[in-house]
């Protein structure tokens, strides 16, 4: 009997996927996902490593601030932008801009005051670079007309960086934490709400075509939801498995090594915590879905989910500081999928607290799927009108 059971309901798990394989929506988004991913992943790593590069035109007074914040771009600093300038001579600043090569010219005004000439607009950078020269060489000789010695020079245009000191130091992450709970979060909403409304929609075609009348003569209510459930789990594990994936292999490609070891060693719990979410809202959906006897009432009967999906992506990307609301919230059965691994992320969850969350959302889904396969196998063979949910209640007790 348990085998044949079992057997029966990989026959629709695998139904499910084979559907889902053939759906061209389905196959253009994940592709569309993995490029997003793969995109956000690589462009910034490639900009951030390519030093930008500036042609200066400087006159022949304006020239040491010129080479000064040439050296100040090629040495960069904790304050201070890296870039490759090249210092020209000129004699008109005016003329000198009109070159397209050159992004600005140096000169001085009568008061010997710095000035950057340029068609349309200076690079920040370069603006910043020239200001930190300029600020540089004016101390140096305002300090020698005063008689201040080389080291007092150094002490005043090179001050000593503060020193920090952290009460709670959090190790040095490649990527802000924040940035890994939105992309975990985003997954999770996008997946979970994509997956729920196939499953919604695939009940509905079946009840509206009658095939559902057919499969349920084959087999009992309750494997043929198990089935679906299981099948686009499977489905939806498989595809933030693979975008997952795309985005750490564009890493690793990149030489962003540090990156892959971050991201694994929270994606782990995102993933639990992401299959029992999943798990404890598949029936809901379908359940969703039984409840409409046509697909135009899915927007009426499937809003709460919506909704109940849409909190935790919320959730999770406003209350980002630590406090008794966050806490509160990633034992919250909803929320909890994205909040504990929020808080892991960020270092701010003790290590039995993620553990514990866990068991809370595993009962959840537990009663969940028990409270839905009752609700389902009350409605799913109601094909006349859409079902209330007393009635498919008291109708699946006798189911």
């Amino acid at each position: 009997m348990n085998a044949s059971r079992s057997d029966l309901i990989r026959l629709v798990a695998g139904r499910e996927i084979a559907v889902k394989l053939r759906d061209k929506g389905f196959l253009a988004s994940t592709l569309v996902f993995i490029a997003v991913i793969v995109i956000a992943v690589v462009v910034p790593a490639l900009i951030e490593g390519d030093t930008p590069e500036y042609t200066v035109a400087a006159t022949a007074e304006a020239r040491p601030v010129a080479e000064a914040a040439a050296a100040l771009g090629a040495d960069g600093g904790p304050s201070l932008p890296t870039a490759d300038i090249t210092v020209i001579d000129a004699d008109d600043p005016a003329a000198a801009v009109s070159d397209p090569e050159v992004d600005s010219a140096l000169s001085l005004d009568a008061d010997g005051s710095v000035v950057l000439t340029a068609r349309e607009g200076v690079p920040g950078g370069l603006e910043e670079l020239v200001a930190a020269a300029s600020f540089s060489l004016t101390a140096q000789d305002v300090a020698t007309e005063a008689g201040l010695s080389a080291d007092q020079v150094a002490a005043l245009t090179s001050p000593a960086a503060p020193r920090v000191e952290l009460l709670e130091p959090r190790p040095d992450q490649p990527v802000p934490p924040e940035l890994v709970i939105v992309i975990f979060g985003f997954m999770f909403y996008f997946t979970v709400l994509t997956f729920g409304v196939a499953i919604a929609q695939s009940v509905v075609e079946e009840k509206s075509s009658r095939v559902v009348e057919i499969l349920v003569a084959a087999l009992p209510i309750r494997w043929l939801l198990a089935g679906k459930v299981l099948g686009n789990t499977v489905m939806a594990l498989g595809q933030v498995l693979l975008i997952v994936g795309a985005g750490l292999l564009g890493a690793k490609a990149i030489g962003k090594g540090e990156i892959v070891t971050q991201v694994i060693g929270v994606s782990g719990w995102f993933l639990a915590f992401f299959v029992l979410g999943f798990l404890m809202l598949a029936c809901l959906w379908a359940v969703a879905g039984s409840l409409a006897s046509r697909v135009e009432e899915l927007q009426s009967t499937t809003l709460y989910m919506q909704i109940a999906v849409m909190v935790p992506f919320f959730a999770a990307i406003l209350i980002q500081e630590e406090g008794p609301l966050r806490v509160a919230l990633s034992y919250f059965p909803l929320t909890a999928p994205l909040l504990m691994p929020a808080r892991i992320a960020t270092g701010d969850a003790a290590v039995w607290e993620p553990w514990v969350a866990m068991g809370v959302v595993a009962l959840t889904a537990l009663a969940l799927v028990r409270i839905g396969a009752r609700l389902y196998a009350g409605s799913v063979l109601n094909t006349s009108a859409r079902t209330k949910l007393g009635g498919a209640w008291a109708a699946g007790g006798r189911a």
